[in-house]
């Protein structure tokens, strides 16, 4: 039946992964364990690092959808006026989110201006472009509210596990060449700050009832260490 066969995949599945695993280790043991400082930071810092990180994974971030609901509409709302704005400033409509349109509109008719090679809309060329012309500051101010949009009032609430009622990320820490952790899948390392509309969206991130959040930071960690290893 189905169940069988669901099992047979899976351990077929599991058999390769544990081969695969298993030549992994038959060729990097032997270098990893005449290498005293590597080996100490496999066996006393990746691997004890690694089942916290399955801790975390497991018990996810909870997250507060309503909230994230209704910031979601107060952005659609605030995209949809500066559309308006966009095609009042231009004086005429146009796809916001067309590069293609955006750079005939802004070099043709508004700069008339055709820089070399094909026109950019790049996010450094609209910020340039921003000192001098009202349109790239409204473009630019469009895509930051789209951005969180998309990525992280829309997108967060369907990630939530109907199980826990949580999001579950995936932290790699074998990942970065630096040696810090990546989140994927939501990247939940890269949720925004800058903005005030993308601070709002961390405070959908909440604690559950009789717990709290508490935030904690080394201070200039890489330049500190440079300092005492000079």
């Amino acid at each position: 039946g189905f169940d069988e066969i669901a099992i047979d995949v899976a351990t077929h599945y599991a058999a390769e992964d544990a081969d695969v695993t298993l030549q992994l280790h038959q060729s990097m043991w032997p270098s990893l364990k005449e290498n005293d400082g590597l080996r100490f930071i496999y066996e006393k810092i990746e691997i004890p690092t690694s089942i916290v990180l399955q801790k975390m994974e497991r018990n996810g971030v909870l997250i507060d959808v309503n909230k994230l609901n209704v910031q979601s509409r107060e952005l659609g709302v605030k995209m949809d006026s500066l559309q308006e704005n966009a095609y009042v400033t231009a004086g005429q409509p146009f796809n916001l989110n067309s590069p293609k349109q955006l750079g005939e509109l802004l070099f043709d008719k508004m700069i008339k201006k055709t820089p070399s090679g094909a026109p950019s809309t790049s996010e450094e060329v609209l910020e340039k472009l921003a000192e001098d012309f009202p349109l790239p500051k409204i473009i630019l101010d469009y895509r930051g509210m789209s951005k969180l949009k998309t990525t992280y009032t829309d997108k967060l609430p369907r990630m939530v596990n109907p199980e826990t009622g949580r999001v579950h990320t995936n932290y790699a820490q074998a990942v970065a060449v630096t040696g810090r952790l990546a989140s994927n899948d939501p990247n939940l390392q890269n949720i925004p700050i800058r903005s005030e509309e993308g601070r709002r969206i961390r405070e959908a991130f909440i604690a559950s009832p009789g717990n709290k959040i508490i935030s904690a930071d080394y201070s200039q960690i890489e330049l500190r260490i440079m300092a005492h290893l000079s």
